[in-house]
């Protein structure tokens, strides 16, 4: 039997209570039932890329109950969007149950403490997140300037995540 929220909150007689319960209970089983289970190592693809990939070994993620894996040296979703130079910024990594990897952009910051990470979608595990930090002498664009640019000097750090991960949430 495959647990739900709706099952746990049928005892609450309560309409407007359920519901209450429901709305606040939903996120919480959705990262519960969404997360990677493994390190996906994520590296550069290669010199002169603009392209995140995974390591060279196959990693797993839940997506909503639903297991999932992405093999060894898949390349990420591309990165969209700007990183103006002297700021930083990061691009999150998603897997969703159909297994389509997609990526999205946070909010930069002056330093990398005010980096504002972007809202975690329902249903998609976190794979992992690139740090941006463009140093040289002008911005990074996603899906265009190289993650080795001698130029732009991205700074890119690579962070594979496991289990839950949701910065998005503040107490």
């Amino acid at each position: 039997m495959i647990d739900t929220v709706t099952r746990y909150l049928s005892g609450v007689v309560d309409g407007a209570a359920r519901l209450a319960l429901y709305n606040i209970l939903a996120p919480m089983a959705d990262r519960y039932a969404t997360k990677q289970l493994n390190s996906a190592g994520l590296v550069r693809k290669a010199g002169a890329s603009p392209t995140v990939k995974t390591g060279t070994t196959a990693c797993h993620a839940i997506c909503q109950g639903i297991l999932r894996s992405i093999g060894g040296s898949i390349d990420m979703a591309a990165l969209s969007g700007t990183v103006v130079n002297a700021t930083f910024n990061v691009y999150v990594f998603y897997v969703d149950s159909a297994g389509a990897l997609t990526s999205a952009m946070g909010t930069a910051g002056a330093t990398l403490a005010a980096v504002l990470f972007p809202v975690t979608p329902v249903g998609k595990a976190v794979i992992g997140f690139t740090i941006i930090n463009p140093t040289g002498t002008g911005n990074f664009v996603g899906g265009t300037t190289a993650l080795d640019d001698a130029t732009v000097v991205p700074n890119d750090v690579h962070v594979s995540v496991v289990g839950m991960f949701d910065p998005s949430v503040r107490p």
